[in-house]
């Protein structure tokens, strides 16, 4: 599968992106709407027969046949549940129907594939029993949720509510259909109450509810069936979960490094004094040494051909005692403790030496004057630069000192949920608000933005593209992760040349390596795991 059909199937569209592109399938390139959740429902009851098949071990806790209930609402999730239903029962699954709301006014698709599951129990002589309240616990194995789809965006009220409690505390495992009815489809909020899935299977798109704030709570697991949408109709979804299939270690094997400029056009090709990738690493104050030093560490550890660690000459005795694999440039005299505007040309016409990218803020502190010299760097500096940690608390009033930049493109932001709010004077009380900020931010300033939390997003202009983390990050949250991750991204830049490439490499790496560290039985992983 190349990359283009991959990240097709990574597409995280909010209902309305969905509805439309289900819309312009039918409507414009004319697969019928039947047609489609045809197509679904099928892919669907594939999946769930593979996960509860009707003999083997897997079953060796239900009778013989399986019972699966669908709880259905009268649009066209409900459609989608009522042909699982048939092609289960086809396969010798027994089924019955709660449908909430009766079963008059069902949508068009809906009420064809209720008639066919009507006509199917005929033919086969077997009955489908039709609930008119909440059946007995002991008469189902399975529940289906199919009441609403993407469409909900009011509370839910009684008596569905009282429903949705008895699926939940029924004891028994419930599949989902595109998204766990009560998850609003964009922010992953709950209107009122929410199904509690062990599975959720989304049809042909991702949804980004999924995703976000208690969605990926409620959806359990997480699967995705394809649908024939033409890939034109889904041009206008920028939005996408990081390649999980990607090796980031394979991006650190290139020699000659492209800069992009704006657009992505190549711009040069950086030549590097051992043509293997130069990090330069600026920081360290009083009480925050360490981190720089995991920021260097971080960028060696992944092949760097020299890392150079720039910081306040006081602190040379033990910068001088820690790796002596980097190269060090203490700056100004041994009583300085901290950075003053002074010091930004020295270390100007280092970094202008020695051609690199440049990672500034780990430890750096926020005094008055050390403030003046990270803007005048970040001001000055022309190489790809990852601005992190209390650099960041410099920039709010000073934002035009990267928009500004010849190529903004190649500047990486990278804060924290915090840091998000206090670059944007927005605060975010969602993920979604937190999304949406980190997006605003990135385009005002025209540079990529790292917003880091559970999920991680990436948002670049350039690329028109967000990415969106799925797996729980909540492990990297310990002092000195945030600095291996700036490390790690300034090693991934270095010899791509690309940042939002480099950002899902960076996080990948982290993701992987943590994993590693975990699974070898140490249960509190630190950052010097990872370097």
């Amino acid at each position: 599968m190349n990359t283009a059909t991959r990240h097709q199937d990574l597409l995280l569209a909010t209902g309305e992106q969905s509805r439309e592109t289900d819309r312009q399938t039918i409507e414009s390139f004319g697969i019928p709407g039947e047609t489609l959740m045809e197509i679904a429902g099928n892919r669907a009851a594939d999946l769930i027969m593979a996960d509860y098949p009707l003999s083997g071990e897997s079953n060796k806790m239900h009778r013989d046949p399986l019972r699966v209930l669908f709880v259905c609402g009268k649009g066209n999730n409900a459609g989608d549940a009522f042909v699982i239903a048939r092609i289960l029962m086809s396969y010798g699954y027994r089924v019955s129907l709660f449908p909430l709301m009766g079963t008059n006014g069902l949508s068009p698709d809906a009420q064809r594939n209720f008639d066919r599951l009507m006509r199917l129990s005929r033919e086969m002589e077997m009955e489908i029993p039709v609930h008119q309240k909440w059946p007995a616990p002991d008469s189902f194995d399975l529940v289906v949720d199919g009441i609403f789809g993407t469409g909900l965006e009011r509370e839910i009220g009684p008596p569905v509510a009282g429903n949705i409690d008895k699926i939940n505390r029924s004891g028994k495992p419930v599949i989902a259909l595109d998204i766990p009815s009560g998850i609003q489809s964009e922010t992953g909020e709950v209107l009122g109450c929410a199904v509690q899935a062990k599975k959720t299977i989304q049809f042909g798109l991702r949804k980004l509810g999924c995703y976000l704030g208690v969605g990926p709570v409620y959806c359990g697991d997480r699967a995705m069936v394809r649908l024939p949408f033409p890939p034109v109709y889904k041009e206008t979804i920028r939005m996408r979960l990081v390649d999980m299939s990607l090796q980031p270690e394979r991006a650190l094997h290139s020699r000659n490094r492209v800069i992009a400029g704006p657009g992505g056009t190549p711009m040069r090709v950086q030549k590097h004094k051992y043509n293997n990738g130069v990090v330069h690493v600026i920081g360290g104050s009083p009480g925050l040494t360490g981190a720089p030093l995991y920021a260097a560490r971080a960028a060696w550890s992944l092949g760097m051909g020299a890392v150079s660690l720039i910081y306040p000459a006081a602190w040379s005795i033990p910068m001088d005692s820690q790796a002596p694999q980097l190269v060090k440039k203490p700056i100004g005299d041994f009583e300085s403790e901290f950075f003053t505007e002074e010091d930004a040309e020295p270390v100007l016409s280092w970094l202008d030496e020695k051609e690199g990218v440049v990672v500034i803020g780990p430890g750096i502190g926020r005094e008055d004057q050390t403030a003046a010299f990270v803007r005048k760097v970040i001001a000055d500096c022309t190489s790809p630069m990852i601005i992190d940690a209390d650099a960041l608390h410099c920039l709010p009033e000073y934002g035009q000192l990267i928009s500004g930049k010849e190529h903004p493109g190649q500047v990486i932001l990278t804060p924290h949920p915090g840091e998000l709010a206090m670059l944007t004077g927005e605060t975010s009380g969602s993920d979604h608000e937190r999304l949406m900020n980190a997006a605003a931010l990135s385009e005002r300033l025209g540079c990529v933005v790292l917003a880091k939390g559970n999920p991680t997003f990436v948002h670049s202009p350039s690329d028109q593209q967000v990415l969106v983390t799925p797996y729980e990050t909540t492990v990297f949250s310990r002092a000195g992760f945030g600095d291996t991750l700036a490390g790690h991204l300034a090693a991934f830049l270095s010899r791509t040349g690309k940042p939002l490439e480099s950002c899902e490499h960076a996080l990948l790496y982290g993701y992987h390596k943590i994993n590693e560290v975990i699974s070898a039985g140490k249960a509190f992983p630190e950052p010097s795991d990872l370097t």
